[in-house]
């Protein structure tokens, strides 16, 4: 049987499962949410431009966000790093200006000040997968069994059998997935982009995160 989308998805899980229940779209939402969570996909990294309210240090997160990678601001050329710092680290000001600090905070982008001028950002992250929304996307297309066996775990996490089996096929399957991922974006990490290589070269002789 083919899985290429939601739909194919939903109909491999009932013939696994061996029943017909309406839960399976629960069962894949809730694999989904491990996925997101487990996986680091490097075709689920994108960039967004964002632009600064003036007299506020907040900038509301893409609704798909899932994890940070970069933040530059853009505004003047060459565009440049805004750092971050771990929430409680983040020392505020009322004074405003130019930021050069930043932290995540719930749905938000934190700056350690206002900003007194629109400032316009660049913010790279990886996005969350929402197949009930996109009907497919590049983990079903390349690593369907994580998909599949997750939602078979949470299948028999609800009618109470022992979901040990496809627990295993997850895991293994996340695994594979995740080391693939992870050497495809060491090439094209290496061929694309050698500044983010001696950045983070630079972090680890240095310390700084």
């Amino acid at each position: 049987m083919a899985i290429t989308n939601y739909t194919e998805l939903q109909a491999a899980v009932a013939s696994w499962a061996h029943r017909d229940v309406t839960q399976i779209v629960d069962f894949i939402t809730l694999a989904e949410v491990r996925i997101n969570a487990l996986l680091d996909s490097r075709l689920a990294e994108t960039e967004t431009t964002l632009t600064a309210t003036i007299g506020s240090r907040y900038i509301a997160l893409p609704d798909a966000f899932n994890s940070l990678y970069n933040l530059w601001l853009t505004t003047y050329d060459p565009r440049r790093e805004i750092q971050y710092v771990l929430p409680e680290l983040l020392i505020t000001t009322t004074s405003s200006g130019q930021p050069y600090l930043f932290t995540i905070d719930g749905a938000n982008i934190a700056f350690e000040r206002p900003a007194d001028i629109a400032y316009t950002f660049t913010l790279r992250y990886q996005s969350g997968y929402d197949i009930a929304t996109t009907a497919t996307n590049n983990i079903l297309t390349n690593y369907p069994d994580t998909y599949l066996f997750g939602a078979l775990v949470e299948s028999c996490l609800f009618s109470r059998d022992d979901p040990t089996i496809f627990e295993q096929k997850f895991q293994s399957a996340i695994e594979r997935a995740q080391e693939s991922e992870q050497k495809n974006k060491k090439l094209a990490t290496f061929s694309s982009d050698p500044a983010l290589v001696r950045r983070r070269m630079s972090n680890i002789l240095t310390g700084d995160l």
